[in-house]
């Protein structure tokens, strides 16, 4: 049996994806079940006699939060200790902090431990989305209307919920990765039922193919490249775009998003993986420069992108594997150095796979 401890702050819209790994594992033939810890308190609240309102659920005493924690964990590892070929894997989902009150109040207790020493522990998990959907879902719920919540709280809180999962999974000798809820289950699946699959990074230009049409070599190449990892794909949560300080947008937006994605990108998807594929694709002239020869010779053969220059150059000095897949044309001794793998065509690149991996899809 597998075991998940699966975190991710309120709002995060784990549910939904967990909703449709379920659908999906039952599909495969795989039995899970998924553990939801805040909801069996409130179960556990009631079948005690004691009333609390869940929206009011955080003002009550932290001891007793503790207890009716414990006690709803201790019932799951009853039952995946005495039953362990009940079920294929078993996601237990918790919450690491909750913003209250504008106070970072902890939501998980000692007994967690009593998880960390079994064998089953497979991984940790932290679901993460981008701020707005969470700020939006939230917004939308009785129980958060009066509190404080902005763009710069999502982005502090969701940063504490994945940096103390790391650190607790560290600790415990424990492999960790931070999930899109936006990410299609079919990559969960694989993380948790093929271990033997490989996570990869995907560095590809962002910031400047803001139209979905120009996105799809993109996307096409991703999906074939799930038939041979597990990929982790930066595209899976929303990104803000290029910061255009001519027109002043660094003011009218909060340069804090930007620093965020940035570390997101880095620290909590790169960090985790042995190889980076980097996807070079080639820059498309609008049909207005299609037409005079003269500024179509001119037009640049790649989407320039410092983004993936400096996680390419982060990556290979970190000692990973850098694939580079560069179908621009010429190029820069740069690019030609900080790379363990060169590919000048995309075909060229997959017939390398189709003859060093199974496909898994």
């Amino acid at each position: 049996m597998k075991l998940i401890i699966a975190s991710g702050i309120s709002g995060s819209g784990r549910k939904e994806l967990l909703n449709k790994w379920e659908t999906y594992c039952a599909e495969k033939g795989k039995h899970v079940k998924v553990f939801h810890i805040g909801e069996m308190m409130s179960r556990h609240f009631k079948d005690i006699g004691v009333s609390i309102n869940p929206d009011n659920i955080l003002n009550v005493n932290p001891i007793v939060l503790q207890t009716a924690r414990s006690a709803v964990l201790k019932g799951i590892l009853d039952e995946i200790t005495n039953y362990p070929d009940k079920y294929d894997a078993v996601v237990i989902c918790i919450h690491m902090w909750f913003r209250w009150n504008e106070i970072y109040l902890d939501a998980y207790d000692r007994f967690l431990k009593k998880f960390l020493s079994e064998p089953k522990s497979t991984m940790f998990i932290t679901f993460i989305d981008d701020f707005r959907p969470i700020l939006s879902r939230l917004k939308s719920r009785e129980q958060w209307q009066n509190q404080k919540i902005d763009a710069r709280t999502i982005l502090s809180w969701q940063n504490i919920e994945v940096g103390s999962t790391y650190r607790l999974a560290d600790f415990a000798d424990i492999p960790f990765h931070a999930v899109p809820v936006e990410e299609s289950p079919s990559e969960f699946y694989k993380l948790v039922f093929h271990p033997e699959i490989e996570p990869v990074y995907v560095a590809m230009p962002i910031s400047h193919l803001r139209n979905p049409e120009d996105r799809q070599p993109i996307d096409r190449f991703i999906e074939r490249l799930k038939k041979y990892f597990v990929v982790v794909n930066p595209l899976s949560v929303e990104v803000v775009g290029a910061v255009n300080f001519d027109k002043g947008e660094s003011e009218k937006f909060d340069l804090a998003v930007h620093h965020h994605i940035v570390h997101r990108d880095l620290y909590w998807f790169m960090r985790f993986c042995k190889k980076i594929i980097v996807y070079w694709p080639e820059a498309t002239p609008p049909a207005s420069v299609r037409q005079i020869p003269e500024m179509l010779e001119l037009w640049p053969k790649a989407v320039p992108s410092p983004g993936v220059d400096h996680e390419t150059h982060e990556a290979f000095g970190e000692g990973k594997d850098v694939w580079v897949v560069f179908l621009g044309g010429e190029t820069s001794p740069f690019l030609v150095h900080y790379n363990t793998k060169l590919f000048l065509g995309e075909e060229e690149f997959f017939a390398f796979l189709a003859e060093k991996y199974p496909e898994r899809a």
